[in-house]
């Protein structure tokens, strides 16, 4: 059904061969859309369907209606009376690890409902590249995701928000709700007044949910396990726990406690290169902020904090100016100024820098303002942009421009030795085996009162570690084991607790939890029929068990998510309270009878026929409404 089939551990009930026999009857009925060849008593099933298609008018260009017909990559077409087709699942076991149990939970809802289902293993790198298109969303039906914890994602509502706005590369689930897409555009300007968008933001989150656009499943704690007898000051971030990537508080926080000051983290995923800007992201980009600096950060609270600029005032609603630090120097010694955020925003826009796009997109132009102190840039933005001085200045990184302003072609370029201003200046990197920083002496965050201020009940006090090594061990069990034997002194990556439990039997290491603003979800994609008819949505919502998965898989390390938003409570003042879908199968093949399906056996669902395909249809073509919501008969 789809291209590119990776390694299949888990085949439905409704073979491949059972599906193609369907879409070739489809096919000889004629295909373009909806097509009649009801009977004369108004009784259908012989071959009236519904195509996999983009909706009509797609705003974006890349997705346009003129390109669908090549967009669309495979085909789940509904057809009059027929048993349903079975459904492609996408997942990447080696995400965490039990995602493959979160995929089988997510399977089991389809199945409970009788839709069978073909569960796909990929790899990661294999999803980003190939399933996850900006120009035309997911080439598959059903993609399962777990967010990586990137800061600005826990400090503004528009990373995960914005993804049901048609016009966005993040709506790889073709989502398009017009009333939705309205409220987005006005909360995303309203730039100023945090109460008015926190409303705002409420309002869409619940009409999402109510929408079932998604499956949003929970908040798994983040589970790590570090030497706690060598180092103290580990800092639980949330999204990140304590000893990941993302954010820099445990590297500038830890203090040796015994002979070594140099801190080993083991690590099972390497960097493919030394630019940020124009990185693909992933680790890179992640492991080299240690290197540069931000114009802004996010605390372990989530809250705002100085990088390179020290405050802000919002001129107009599309005019922004920032003081930046002064005393600042670069790695190589030279000193930091206004010219060089100038120049990074104008190199970045000039070679399009995809890992600081989220940073740029909005800035139409830098103005350097004053050269005195630490100096003073303004941002022109092109539009009014609430996320600005959040979800965009906390993903900025600035680049030297005496060390850049020679390459001509940045997107090609390596450095051997890169230079930024960060806490730790770069050492030495070996693709694949290591990645070694050294302490930044005049780094502000050394300074223990500005440390203190920023970390409250996790501060630590001391001169800090001298040197960081990420080191590449091949698999969690050897990771656990490198653990165990003090060869590494913490591990840089999510495990399950029963991995954690039996890492922390070694004297000295220590299970350590934290709670996460990153949700699993599960993309539907809206392309797809029966996707499209909300009233499927709603009852595989309520054929989900949520609570059973965090109990039973999670151990109770986890938040199951209230009906379908992924926004988490974390993030004050944006989350909104929404009706949860209770877990209650019954309730969801009744749903489904009354809006006409019927079920072959009780096992398989069956498309509706006769009326009730009418109403089916009309529930497509609205995309928004359940039959009930449209006065629909009971067909039950």
């Amino acid at each position: 059904m789809t291209q590119g089939k990776q390694f299949e551990i888990e085949t439905g009930s409704v073979s491949r061969r059972r599906f193609i026999r369907i879409s070739g009857t489809a096919g000889i009925a004629g295909l373009a859309g909806c097509q009649s060849k009801n009977n004369s008593d108004g009784s259908g099933g012989d071959g009236r369907t519904i195509k996999t298609k983009f909706w009509e008018e797609w705003p974006v260009e890349t997705k346009g209606k003129s390109v669908n017909d090549k967009a669309v990559k495979f085909e789940y077409n509904a057809v009059e009376g027929q048993p349903v087709s079975a459904v492609d699942i996408h997942f990447a076991q080696s995400e965490t690890p039990w995602m493959r149990e979160h995929a089988l939970m997510i399977k089991d809802s389809f199945n409970s409902l009788g839709v069978p289902t073909n569960l796909v293993n990929v790899q990661p790198s294999t999803r980003y590249g190939e399933y996850w298109r900006a120009d035309i969303g997911h080439p598959t039906p059903v993609v399962m995701n777990l967010h990586g914890p990137d800061p600005q994602r826990g400090l503004d509502p528009n990373p995960f928000l914005m993804r049901a706005h048609p016009e966005t590369g993040g709506n790889y689930y073709n989502y398009k709700n017009d009333e939705i897409t309205e409220l987005l555009d006005e909360q995303a300007a309203t730039i100023g007044n945090v109460e008015k968008r926190a409303e705002l933001c409420k309002k869409i989150q619940k009409k999402l949910s109510k929408d079932a656009y998604v499956i949003a499943s929970n908040f798994p704690d983040v589970i790590t396990v570090a030497n706690t007898t060598d180092w103290k000051g580990y800092v639980p971030t949330p999204g990140n726990g304590t000893t990941r990537d993302s954010f820099i508080w445990t590297q500038v926080n830890l203090q040796p406690q015994g002979n070594s000051t140099t801190w080993v983290k083991g690590v099972l995923t390497g960097m493919q290169g030394t630019n940020l800007p124009w990185s693909t992201g992933g680790m890179e980009e992640k492991r080299l902020l240690n290197v540069y600096d931000g114009l802004y950060d996010a605390s372990p609270q989530l809250e705002i904090v100085p990088g390179l600029a020290t405050k802000h005032e919002v001129v107009d609603e599309t005019t922004v100016e920032m003081d930046l630090r002064e005393g600042v120097t670069w790695h190589d010694g030279k000193s930091f100024s206004p010219e060089d955020v100038k120049f990074s925003v104008e190199k970045y826009k000039q070679h399009t820098a995809p890992q600081q796009g989220p940073f740029y997109r909005t800035i139409d132009s830098v103005e350097v303002v004053s050269n005195s102190g630490g100096g003073r840039v303004r941002f022109n933005l092109t539009e009014p942009d609430a996320s600005f001085l959040t979800q965009r200045a906390v993903r900025s990184a600035i680049i030297p421009k005496h060390r850049w302003k020679d390459i001509d072609s940045p997107g090609q370029h390596n450095p051997k030795n890169p230079i930024g201003t960060g806490p730790f200046k770069f050492v030495n990197w070996e693709q694949g085996t290591e990645f070694r920083l050294e302490k930044h002496e005049d780094h502000w965050l050394w300074d223990d009162d500005i440390r203190k201020e920023m970390l409250g009940k996790h501060f630590v006090p001391g001169d800090g570690i001298d040197k960081l090594v990420e080191t590449n061990v091949g698999n969690i069990s050897t990771l656990i084991g490198a653990m165990q034997s003090g060869d590494i002194d913490a591990i840089g990556t999510t495990v399950s607790n029963q991995q954690a439990d039996r890492a922390a039997k070694a004297n000295g290491v220590e299970k350590q939890t934290a709670k996460n603003y990153v949700p699993t979800d599960v993309h539907l994609n809206h392309i797809v029929p029966l996707f499209r008819d909300k009233t499927f949505r709603v009852a595989l919502s309520h054929a989900v068990d949520k609570e059973g998965f965090v109990e039973n898989v999670l151990g109770g390390r986890g938040t199951a998510i209230e009906g379908q938003r992924l926004i988490t409570s974390l993030l004050t003042p944006f989350a909104a309270e929404t009706d949860p879908y209770k877990y209650n199968v019954g309730k969801a093949k009744t749903m489904l009878q009354k809006a006409g399906y019927t079920f072959e056996g009780e096992d398989t669902l069956v498309w509706p026929e006769g009326d009730a395909w009418d109403a089916f249809a009309k529930r497509v073509e609205h995309g928004h409404a359940t039959h009930t919501g449209l006065d629909q008969p009971d067909f039950s």
